[in-house]
């Protein structure tokens, strides 16, 4: 009894400061007014409310769309890009490369010169000086027969190099291609680089950008080599050759001479880069410009910090997302890239067995455009991948599999194919060795690929799964995603004879 009235008196007294309260504030807002909620926990809620169908990760995931500074650190560029293009690339960025970000400073020439020498002031290692067949440095013109020969099979291997790792996924060229968004053109990549610093850059991306979105390949030695050839000798990579076209019995139409452009000259720079006046204008310009907020630029003020990424003791699949840069076209739990498939229930979608398979050797599933690159991963590479996978990235949802209890029959096998041809699916997935469309992804064998469960999953309502996907919704019937499902799963290596 003593204890229900003590409890009773405490309930009246924190009703009583309540009402106090209230009384208070009453005082200084309106009845009428809507609550408002600070910006500041709203984002808070955002970043850390997880959906319940969802697990819990052990790392925080990097996005690499949310890099503190988008453009490359500029202390050693002087390495990486020659004087001249430097100098047309600061007067206007576009002209030099149609997809560049970096908006035009509208610099004078004078300003552009100390600019390129105040980054040759802040240039901390020289680019190791890499040996090099004799015949590799060579025009083709002056080659022999026997020369030519040797360099056209290494350039050959490089062409397969360029092709393996998907470059035009996130490259351009000349305007074709770079459907990700985060490359670089490189129509006139030979007019920028040098063999010895493509060299480093290959072998090691993060030591150069440790913020790239570029994955590190595993690119062994010759095949750094042999994708150089490719790059430094294949017209792709060269501007193109003005010509000049006039009609017959037609005045060539006359064209407005473009202002000529004053370009910075190698011998020049040499002459000026230890001028220690156009070091101090030239960072002073810097300044004033605000490079830095897009660019690492040792020396400079500091307005806007780089934060340091301590990526030293990353270690398993952490590691390995890093390194391969993963979410540059994958997305985790709102994390990442939408050009590829979203992995946050990979776990639960994807067959691990096929998986760690297919990340060691990537094979056609959907269009060429969107076939995964091949990173050269190691088997323990895709160990760590598929474990980390099938432990945390897996849905709390319960999944049935139709068939848990034995194999679809070849009556409901039956059933599933007429579906699929009455539905027209194969207007849009190829299916086996009979062909179809491009647009989703191939099925051949996807009773290989995807878990049953997920299938069906999927199939009852393909927009739940995949907010993305153009897939209608055909309102199956259970029997009919049962049948569908049975047909779509009899869809593997064995059933096509590819073993």
């Amino acid at each position: 009894m003593r204890l229900k009235s003590f409890i009773c008196k405490c309930g009246l007294f924190v009703i009583a400061i309540i009402s106090c309260f209230s009384f208070y504030s009453a005082g200084n807002v309106s009845y009428s007014e809507e609550r408002k909620i600070d910006a500041f926990f709203l984002d808070l809620d955002k970043k850390y409310r997880i959906p319940e169908h969802w697990g819990i990760l052990p790392f925080e995931l990097e996005d690499p769309y949310k890099r503190i500074k988008n453009g490359p650190p500029l202390t050693n560029v002087i390495n990486k890009a020659n004087v001249e293009w430097i100098s047309r690339w600061i007067a206007n960025p576009k002209k030099v490369v149609p997809n560049a970000k970096m908006p035009n400073l509208g610099l004078d020439f004078e300003e552009i010169k100390a600019v390129i020498v105040y980054l040759g002031s802040i240039l901390e290692k020289e680019v190791p000086q890499i040996s090099w067949d004799s015949n590799l440095l060579k025009k083709e013109d002056d080659l022999s027969d026997e020369e030519y020969d040797r360099v056209d099979k290494l350039f050959n291997e490089g062409k397969g190099v360029w092709g393996r790792a998907r470059c035009t996924i996130c490259h351009p060229i000349k305007g074709v291609g770079g459907n990700v968004g985060v490359g670089p053109d490189l129509g006139e990549i030979t007019t920028k680089i040098n063999r010895n610093w493509l060299y480093s850059w290959l072998g090691n991306t993060k030591s150069h950008f440790p913020d790239t979105m570029m994955a590190q390949f595993r690119f062994s030695d010759n095949d750094v080599r042999a994708l150089i050839e490719f790059v430094m000798r294949d017209t792709q990579f060269m501007p193109e050759e003005v010509e000049e076209e006039e009609e017959e019995g037609e005045a060539k139409e006359e064209k407005q001479p473009e202002a000529e452009v004053k370009v910075l000259a190698e011998k020049e720079f040499s002459s000026i880069r230890k001028d220690t006046a156009l070091i101090e204008k030239g960072k002073n310009v810097v300044e004033r410009a605000r490079c830095f907020v897009c660019h690492d630029i040792k020396g400079t003020t500091e307005l806007m910090p780089v934060i340091e990424q301590k990526r030293d003791s990353l270690a398993g699949f952490e590691k390995l997302l890093y390194e391969i840069r993963c979410l540059t076209c994958h997305r985790i739990q709102n994390k990442g890239g939408t050009y590829a498939p979203n992995l946050t229930i990979a776990g639960s979608k994807i067959k691990m067995d096929w998986e760690r398979e297919f990340l060691k050797a990537p094979d056609i599933i959907r269009p060429l455009s969107q076939q995964m690159p091949k990173f050269n991963l190691t088997d323990d590479d895709a160990k760590v991948a598929v474990e980390y996978l099938e432990k945390h990235l897996v849905t709390k949802e319960p999944m049935s599999n139709p068939f848990e209890s034995g194999a679809p029959s070849a009556e409901m096998i039956a059933v599933g194919e007429k579906l699929f041809y009455e539905k027209g699916c194969n207007t849009c997935h190829a299916e086996g060795e009979k062909g179809g469309g491009v647009v989703g992804p191939n099925l051949s064998t996807v009773g290989d690929r995807l878990q049953p469960q997920y299938i069906l999953y999927h199939l009852k309502n393909p927009q739940q799964a995949n907010p993305q996907v153009v897939e209608p919704n055909f309102g199956l019937s259970d029997e009919e995603l049962k049948s569908l499902v049975g047909f779509l799963a009899d869809h593997a290596k064995k059933k096509e004879g590819n073993q």
